[in-house]
This record gives structure tokens, C-alpha cells and sequence, in this order.
């Protein structure tokens, strides 16, 4: 691309679009690393640190909060009907009840986007600025060990995943194609790859070079729109280096049984089967040490969630209009426990697997939720929250901790309006799903001592 220095001020369309000619970024090979826009790049000349791994995992539109919640707080609790799966796992789960997002109460829209940041979004549901999520703040630690920073997936629906500057990073949804950029060969052999590579690295200067002399033109608007683009052009420079790096280290070797598992034609009726394909790549993926930070959305907020396998063809965004009728909550309670089995079958497989001395469920640490706790009104509050493994992280587990009771003293379960409040309202103000987000990001060594709205640790859930 060529900007003549003679010619008259630029507008920032114009310059967005010759820019946009000149480089795609969506396009680029180097984006065939996930988390495109995280800040800080894997190489294999970095450090090797003790892995400390994080998997989020987000469920849409809340659940049937009567059947869910738990009633007593402390070690002595029981599992509600839901939840018995875990009931194997109780040494290594921590429910939580009474955790929100401050700057979401009251506007349902968006919350998907923002379970993992935290930000202020529009009661109207429309575009907004979001933040950087909690595990891209991680990917920049633990990523700088491995090819990949990160790993953002959706078995439906979008990513979770935001970087710095609020972008949102795309999720693969494809089991094959998550497997191939995991384990597959670069197409065309290496040194083919590097020279793709090195051709982006020449377009990626030219950008940079012809930007700096155009923003020299521009009013701080449009300057601040142009640094915007800018930033993200650099990120990508960052990963084009990282990439050519670790083209020199060999990829893990598969047995050509799981190879065949993860790149045979599926049918996407039986959800289970599915599910399960997807949590075992994750578990591949950590065990290989090829990332250690995973979101994943397991299904949409819209219109995703059916679960054919137990005879309900309905996504989980109608059954949460339930409008208190008995059949839909029932369906909405079996599709809360089908979704919970899938989690500990997850745990059990991360526990599985040794990891040193330790298990991969010690090494790892799970958060599974939803950014809704009562679909009917939007009530998001009183989220459904567990919080999984990373004992060998300094996580600590075996007790319900929450936040509602020493203020309620007890739950009124027989009076379903009452407990729909604590729903929609918070019981106490302090309890925020950045707290945790926030003791997390320390289990990972990131150094901060606030994330988004948090107002401290949950100590609870730490040795």
C-alpha cells in the first residue's frame, strides 16, 4: 500500500479501509493460533514454568434454581438432585451460591459476554466496549510456555474469551479442526508455513510503516480509532513470531486410535457422545501441555442446548420461560443434570491422568457456570457456580460456601416467589463473581491485586 505525503487529510474510513486492503486480519495464517489478540506470546525459547491450568466452562440461561439450590452451608451439605453426579467429586468441588456481576443486574442481555469480565453492559442489548476476560490474563503467564496461549472453543454459541482492548477472540466450534491445529501437520510442511509466514512479517511492516506516517494527518479521534486497528495489527506481529518459533518443535505423536476418534464424522444428534469428544480434546490438550487455559461455551444463550438423548428437543432459552409451569421445569431440572454429568465426567477424565506427582484435576482449576441464575425474569443473580480441582494450585474444596444464608438464615424453597427474589437481587452486596475470578487469576500467578468490580478474595476456596 502506498500514501502519498501530498495528499489531503484522510478520514478514518478511508484509512481503515486501505489499511483493510492491505492486510485481513482474520485471514491471516498466523490467527491459526487461537486467542489472536492475547497480549503476551508462546515461544519455546521462553522459561518452561509448573503448569497451573484453567478451564471455564459456561451453561446458558440459568437453571431450575428450585431443584438447584443447596440448602445448608459448610462441609455437611447435600448434593440436590442436579448435582448428585458430583457427588464422587466432593473432595474436589466447592459450590457456590449468592455470587454476581455487579454491573449486569438488571440488564440479561449480554451476560453470556461478559461472565469472565465482568463489564458494564447496556440494559438494551445492543453493541458495547467489553473488557479483557480473567483468562486471557492468564494466557499471558502460563501461555508463555506453550504453543498455545490459549484455547477458545463453543460446542454451541460464541467465545468467551475478550483481549485487552475488548475484542472478542473467535471460538472453533469444529472437533477435527481443533484437533488438526492441535496435532495435525502444517500444511505444506514447515518450510512452506515459514514462508507464509515471512510474507505476513512484510505486510505487517508495510502496515505499521504507512500508519505511522498517516496518523501524523489525522485529529485525536480518528487517531485513537487508528491506534485501535493498530494495536491489534501489532498483536498479530507478535504471534506471527511466535508461530515461526514453534514450528521448530515437533508436535506431541497420537496413536492413530485417537486420531481417528477426533477426525471421524459425527452425529450431532447424540449430544452426549458429542459433549464428552469435546471435554476429552480438552483433557488431550492439557495432558500434552499444549495450552493451559481453556473457555469453552457449551452451548447458546439464543437458541442451543437441546438434549435429544434424553428426549427434549427444546433449547434451554424456552425452557427457561418456564412461567412456573410443572412440565417445562421438569425438563429444564433434567437438562440442569444432564449438563452437570458431562462436568464430572470431565473431572473424572483430568483425574485420570497423573501430572507429576499430582493428578491433572490437582494441576487444573474448573469454573462452571452461567452468568443467569433465573431464566423466567432474567434474575442474575444468585449464579449457579462450581468451582472444580487446582489443589496442587492452592485451591481448597469439600464445602458449599455461600453467601446468602448468613443474612436469610435459611431458604424458602416452598414459597417459589421468595427465592426467585434472591434471584434477581443480591443478598450481599460483596459478593461478586470477580472475587473469585480474582482468587483464580493468584491459583495462576497472575499478579493483580483487583480484577473488574472485586473487592477481595474468597478465602474459602483457598489453603
Amino acid at each position: 500500500m502506498i500514501i502519498k505525503r501530498n495528499k489531503p487529510l484522510l478520514n478514518r474510513r478511508h484509512v481503515l479501509r486501505g489499511l483493510g486492503a492491505c492486510i485481513a486480519l482474520p485471514m491471516l495464517e498466523c490467527m491459526h493460533l487461537p486467542s489472536a489478540f492475547a497480549d503476551a506470546a508462546a515461544t519455546p525459547l521462553s522459561k518452561p514454568t509448573s503448569p497451573k491450568r484453567s478451564v471455564f466452562l459456561y451453561i446458558p440461561n440459568g437453571v431450575n434454581t428450585l431443584t438447584w439450590q443447596i440448602q445448608t452451608a459448610g462441609k455437611d451439605y447435600e448434593f440436590t438432585s442436579p448435582l448428585k453426579s458430583l457427588e464422587r467429586h466432593r473432595a474436589e468441588i466447592t459450590p457456590i451460591s449468592g455470587l454476581h456481576h455487579p454491573n449486569v443486574l438488571g440488564k440479561h442481555h449480554n451476560c453470556d459476554k461478559v461472565w469472565l469480565t465482568g463489564a458494564n453492559v447496556p440494559s438494551s442489548g445492543g453493541a458495547f466496549r467489553n473488557s479483557v476476560s480473567a483468562d486471557q490474563l492468564m494466557a499471558q503467564v502460563q501461555g508463555k510456555s506453550t504453543r498455545f496461549p490459549s484455547l477458545e472453543l463453543a460446542i454451541e454459541g460464541h467465545s468467551l474469551a475478550w483481549s485487552r482492548d475488548g475484542i472478542q477472540i473467535p471460538a472453533e466450534h469444529n472437533v477435527s479442526t481443533i484437533f488438526n491445529r492441535l496435532f495435525g501437520e502444517e500444511s505444506g510442511g514447515k518450510e512452506a508455513v515459514r514462508r507464509r509466514l515471512a510474507r505476513r512479517s512484510s505486510i505487517l511492516d508495510a502496515v505499521l510503516g504507512d500508519a505511522s506516517r498517516v496518523n501524523k494527518q489525522l485529529g485525536s479521534e480518528d487517531r485513537n480509532k487508528l491506534d485501535e486497528y493498530l494495536t491489534a495489527v501489532r498483536q498479530v506481529e507478535v504471534r506471527t513470531e511466535s508461530a515461526n518459533a514453534w514450528l521448530d518443535v515437533p508436535k506431541p505423536k497420537l496413536d492413530r486410535s485417537e486420531i481417528e476418534r477426533y477426525t471421524r464424522r459425527l452425529d450431532m444428534n447424540r449430544v452426549q457422545e458429542y459433549h464428552r469428544l469435546f471435554f476429552d480434546l480438552m483433557v488431550l490438550a492439557l495432558r500434552t501441555d499444549m495450552t493451559r487455559v481453556i473457555t469453552c461455551m457449551i452451548c447458546s444463550e439464543a437458541n442451543g442446548g437441546a438434549i435429544p438423548d434424553i428426549g427434549i428437543s427444546q433449547a434451554r432459552h424456552g425452557l427457561s420461560h418456564h412461567n412456573g409451569d410443572p412440565e417445562q421445569l421438569r425438563r429444564l431440572t433434567a437438562t440442569d443434570t444432564f449438563l452437570v454429568e458431562q462436568l464430572s465426567y470431565f473431572l473424572d477424565q483430568l483425574k485420570a491422568h497423573k501430572d507429576e506427582d499430582a493428578s491433572l484435576l490437582d494441576t487444573t482449576q474448573v469454573l462452571w457456570g452461567s452468568g443467569m441464575a433465573y431464566g423466567h425474569s432474567h434474575g442474575n443473580a444468585n449464579l449457579p457456580t462450581l468451582y472444580a480441582g487446582g489443589k496442587a494450585l492452592g485451591a481448597k474444596h469439600g464445602q458449599h460456601v455461600d453467601f446468602n444464608l448468613p443474612a436469610i438464615m435459611q431458604y424458602n424453597m416452598e414459597q417459589a416467589n421468595e427465592h426467585y427474589k434472591i434471584c434477581g437481587r443480591p443478598v450481599d452486596d460483596n459478593a461478586r463473581l470477580s472475587n473469585l475470578l480474582l482468587t483464580m487469576l493468584h491459583r495462576s500467578d497472575v499478579e493483580t491485586e483487583q480484577f473488574q468490580d472485586s473487592v477481595g478474595t474468597i478465602s474459602q476456596v483457598v489453603k
